[in-house]
Order: C-alpha cells, then structure tokens, then sequence
C-alpha cells in the first residue's frame, strides 16, 4: 500500500491540474439577451483550427453556462469568429469569439 501512495498523489496532482487548465483565465462570458457572447484563447496548447482545441473551448463555454444558469435547455452557435493576437516561436495565438442563443 504505501508503495502506491506516490503514484495515487502523482494522479491526485495531475486531476488537480486538469481541473485548473479546465477554465482559464483567458475566457470571457456575458448574458445578452436571448444568448450569450464568449471569448476563449486558442493557442498551442488548444490550437484553434483543431477538433482538440475547439473541443475544450466548448467545454469552458459550457462550464460558464453552467455557472451563471444561461441556456438550461440549451444553445445554438450563432456565430464564431477567430482573431489573430499574436504570433511568435510556438505558434499563434488567437482570440476565438463566439455568440449563442438560448433554444
């Protein structure tokens, strides 16, 4: 048993982590009416032309819908629209925004 003390404290650090990654601080959400209006990072951690990135972007807009009681039966993508901020020696970094409705 105690010979898988570090590795259960090695997955206790690594879900700890993941759940701070989950949401980060680079995220924005208003309520506007009938919807929502959200900006997320994409970057090379969660590149923005790929299934991976988008995927964890739709999970911090869904953690934010969430929170704030916007959308309980649902939403639709309304638009999204990336913008470049910046690129540098890992890639390029963008402001992905998107607006939804309430269904």
């Amino acid at each position: 048993m105690r010979a898988s003390l570090p590795v259960i404290a090695a997955l206790a650090n690594l879900v700890v982590g993941c759940a701070y990654l989950s949401k980060p601080e680079s995220t924005h959400f208003d309520q506007v009416s009938g919807g929502f209006e959200f900006r997320a990072i994409a970057d090379a951690a969660y590149p923005e032309h790929t299934v991976a990135g988008e995927a964890w972007r739709m999970k911090w807009l869904e953690q934010r819908l969430h929170q704030t009681g916007t959308c309980p039966r649902g939403y639709t993508i309304t638009a999204r629209e990336p913008r470049l901020r910046s690129t540098g020696s890992l890639g390029s970094i963008y402001d992905v925004y998107y607006a939804g409705r309430c269904t």
